[in-house]
């Protein structure tokens, strides 16, 4: 059964440790832009990993395009946050002044006195946002992270299709979206007026992964920040591993293994199998920035299926419908990123 069917099987931790000690690195493009969502101390942890295994680190031609296509969107997307966050108390504390003018005449309520303390504790709120927006680094005039990045990835980037080949990939994406074969089914809805480059980008990725790892000896371990179920073999929201159909292919066109991470566990699995030091709270802060990504897309999709159970629709089918349309529903990070793509196909025409 195994030997049939191992993309099924994950692999002992032996046979782990073998891979870690000699397999090559690639990293997707949401790695590195996240890596802007990080603290310094969190980011210094992913760092320090990436220039030890930096002479078996290679970085598909479109991750790294996609990653320099979209940094200074991402950037500005975090210093944006302050003033939406300014907004939303702005917002909150009209709110509360509203309600308490409701009882001014109540006769144990002091409502004045509560709208200064109220008045107080915002400003104090707005204060602390002041000083850390004036605090965030100005990556606009200098980035240290695009400037590490490029240092460390010098001469390890892949080369780009040919035209022919990038219309190949286009032809072949249309018919496994179609079908439903990873990976990047599900951008199907959210890129679909992205242009061809964005919304197969997931297959031209994959692709020149597979092309890479074909021309080398070693496997590959692919870290991927990607949330959706054209990468994740998931059942009754526990995901199981990376899906079956992509350890089978890969396996199929280079006859050889591909582990496929998020990155925390990346980094995670990287003290048990570099024999270093496990950073449990960078591993913990990767964690949550993905987890709050897919508690998003879980709220999101639960308010869809309740406004369509009070219209009236059956709930396993409410729950269905609430499934295809969820991914087409951004966080501000594929916000950011699609914004860029659009913007840019503006300025092209």
């Amino acid at each position: 059964m195994k030997e049939k069917f191992s993309e099924y099987y994950k692999l002992e931790e032996a046979e782990v440790r073998k891979h870690w000690q000699k397999d090559f690195f690639s990293f997707d493009a949401n790695v590195l832009l996240n890596l802007y969502r990080y603290t310094p101390k969190t980011r210094d942890a992913f760092f320090y990993l990436l220039d030890k295994l930096k002479d078996r680190v290679w970085i598909s031609y479109q991750a790294a395009y996609e990653y320099q296509k979209n940094r200074l969107d991402v950037i500005n997307k975090q210093r944006e946050a302050y003033d939406e966050i300014k907004n939303v108390l702005e917002k909150k504390k009209g709110e509360i002044e509203a309600k308490l003018n409701e009882f001014k005449r109540h006769p144990y309520l002091k409502t004045e006195e509560l709208k200064i303390q109220i008045q107080s504790a915002f400003e104090s709120i707005n204060k602390d946002i002041q000083r850390l927006e004036k605090g965030h680094p100005d990556y606009f005039g200098k980035d240290p992270i695009w400037g590490k990045l490029t240092h460390i990835l010098l001469n390890k980037i892949g080369d780009d299709f040919s035209n022919e080949d990038l219309e190949k990939i286009y032809k072949d994406g249309k018919k496994r979206y179609d079908e439903e074969l990873p990976p990047g089914y599900k951008d199907k809805i959210v890129k679909k007026d992205s242009g061809n480059r964005s919304l197969y980008g997931d297959i031209i990725v994959w692709k020149q992964v597979i092309k890479y790892a074909i021309d080398i000896e070693e496997s590959i371990i692919f870290i991927t920040d990607d949330r959706k179920e054209d990468w994740w073999y998931k059942f009754k929201g526990k995901t199981i591993g990376p899906r079956p159909e992509l350890i089978k292919e890969f396996r199929d066109e280079t006859k050889k293994h591909i582990n496929i991470y998020q990155a925390d566990n990346f980094l995670e699995l990287a003290g048990k199998n570099l024999n270093e030091e496990p950073n449990i709270e960078a591993v913990e802060e990767m964690r949550k920035v993905r987890l709050a990504d897919e508690q998003a897309i879980h709220l999101e999709r639960q308010s869809v299926e309740y406004l369509l159970e009070d219209n009236g629709v059956d709930p396993q089918e409410a729950k269905k419908i609430a499934k295809e349309l969820v991914p087409a529903k951004e966080s501000n990070f594929e916000k950011a990123i699609r914004t860029s793509i659009e913007e840019d196909k503006k300025n092209t025409n």
